[in-house]
């Protein structure tokens, strides 16, 4: 039976914050907060294009607070009320046995739908989140006032979170870089800077999409 190989996107997906791309003022907030408060208790909201961190980043605030087997990661259409209250009611009762604590990862989440967001205000209202429980959110979507379809008020929710912007300028240089290190180190590198910063522009900054081309072939001569 073959193996089957993890992606290159995942593969050398970064671990840590010190190994993030292009996202200095993030980290550093992301640091402080860490170092004063810590990232439990917290409701954390993502955003920014496509394939420039914000699920890595979330999973790397995920790990901070929990282990891999206590972290829970969905997207937004497909998070229900029920299954929300199921989540709040295992999570919220104490932290898991032989773990550190718990982690909520919502991709997506412009598709939370208007019921589901209903429940989400109480669970991450002010004092609300356990200390050993962290909420992460992501979106592409940005602007409260045109973030969810049916004319949601997205305000209430975005109040109780942590708003974190990702970077969308000077992305393509950096990112050039970091897929140039990856192609020499898999072989296949065969071009010049210049042409893995015009890959990152054709890409729109989306490095998941850049390594995607390099497994393809893309980048060799």
């Amino acid at each position: 039976m073959q193996t089957l190989t993890a992606s290159l996107a995942d593969r050398y997906r970064p671990a840590t914050l010190d190994d993030v791309v292009a996202q200095d003022k993030i980290v550093a907030n992301l640091r402080r907060i860490e170092s004063t408060t810590g990232f439990g208790g917290r409701a954390f909201w993502l955003v920014g294009p496509s394939g420039a961190g914000k699920t890595t980043i979330g999973k790397i605030i995920a790990s901070s607070v929990a282990d891999d087997f206590a972290t829970w990661e969905t997207v937004g259409r497909e998070l229900t009320p029920g299954m929300l209250r199921e989540l709040i009611a295992k999570t919220y009762r104490g932290r898991p046995l032989g773990g550190k604590g718990f982690a909520i990862i919502v991709n997506e989440s412009h598709g939370l739908s208007r019921a589901t967001i209903e429940v989400l205000l109480d669970a991450i209202d002010s004092g609300a989140i356990p200390s050993w429980v962290v909420w992460i959110f992501t979106t592409t979507n940005d602007g409260a006032d045109r973030l969810f379809d049916d004319h949601i008020d997205a305000h209430p929710l975005l109040s109780r979170c942590l708003e974190l912007p990702l970077a969308r300028r000077g992305l393509a240089e950096a990112f050039a870089e970091r897929a140039r290190t990856i192609a020499q180190a898999e072989g296949l590198d065969g071009k010049p800077i210049a042409d893995y910063i015009r890959l990152a522009k054709d890409c729109r900054n989306n490095l998941r999409k850049m390594l995607g081309v390099l497994e393809c072939g893309g980048m060799l001569d």
